[in-house]
């Protein structure tokens, strides 16, 4: 199967315009298609949880550096991070028991690692173990921006050492997309539950396999109200060329009172096509990444 290029904007658009299905099917990804003319905003909400979801992967990036250092400065080129680039100045203090760090984009726009153009600040507040222990985590936003889109809100991260010797964080956050062509804001509330699979015992990101669960309400600029559950954990793999997709998992989407939406991402293949699914049809399409 080809992977398609990964700098579009999202775009699932097998909807009830087109009298499309919800039937979770097994992914067969060889021919796809991309309906134009049908949307009712699940594409933007799926660029919305994109957006949040990068905030931990960032965090977790900035935190990978000596925890003895009061300030630190890294280049993503040099340490072959997926989204930190040289661009980016990480900071960090310690005050008792709390931890600061500071992730500076800029003022200008950076272009990150991942593709996406990011300005303004990441403020990651954490007490504990980040590596090997229990930790809390509080991440806030001062004139951050991605592709021109204003990000606010807040993101709480408990991070803890799971019976089977992984890292699991349980994510809650309550956040805001200022849409840059005026057209109003997406909000965005979620619970959530990420454990590390594989590559838990390590430091590096790119061994990194993730699970994550749970569920989702977003309401969009003209007040569509979009609720998502996890009902097969969504799964990640850090690896070079993959870590931009989800590539196995399937998500449930209520949009409004009456559509109700299937994606499936298949069975663990690194690419950027889903299955959408409602009414007993499927669509397979590209999950690309710009609004």
């Amino acid at each position: 199967m080809k992977t398609k290029s990964l700098k579009f904007k999202f775009q699932v658009l097998a909807l009830a315009a087109l009298s499309l299905g919800i039937l979770a099917t097994s992914c067969n990804k060889d021919k796809v298609e991309n309906p134009l003319d049908a949307t009712v905003g699940l594409d933007d909400e799926l660029y919305t949880t994109e957006i949040f979801d990068e905030i931990t992967e960032i965090g977790d990036e900035a935190m990978d550096m000596s925890e003895t250092m009061e300030s630190t400065q890294k280049t993503g080129v040099k340490f072959g991070y997926n989204r930190l680039s040289d661009c980016v100045t990480v900071t960090k203090v310690f005050t008792d028991s709390l931890i600061t760090t500071t992730i500076d984009f800029g003022e200008t726009n950076c272009l990150c690692n991942d593709g996406r153009e990011r300005r303004g600040k990441i403020i990651m507040i954490h007490s504990g173990r980040y590596w090997d222990g229990t930790a809390n985590i509080t991440f806030n936003f001062v004139d951050f921006f991605v592709e021109e889109n204003q990000i606010l809100g807040q993101k709480n991260v408990t991070q803890r050492i799971n019976g089977d010797g992984n890292r699991e964080s349980t994510i809650s956050v309550e956040g805001t997309v200022l849409l840059a062509d005026g057209t109003g804001s997406i909000t965005w509330t979620a619970e959530r539950i990420k454990t590390i699979v594989e590559g838990s015992l390590t430091r590096a990101k790119l061994d990194d396999v993730t699970e994550t669960s749970g569920g989702a309400i977003c309401i969009l600029a003209d007040g569509t109200e979009i609720t998502s559950n996890i009902v097969s954990p969504l799964v990640r793999k850090n690896q070079e060329g993959c870590f931009k997709y989800i590539v196995q998992g399937i998500r449930e989407i209520l949009i409004g009172d009456s559509i109700t939406i299937t994606v499936d991402y298949g069975d663990g293949e690194c690419d950027n096509l889903a299955e959408v699914t409602t009414n007993g049809v499927t669509k397979v399409v590209e999950m690309k990444r710009r609004r």
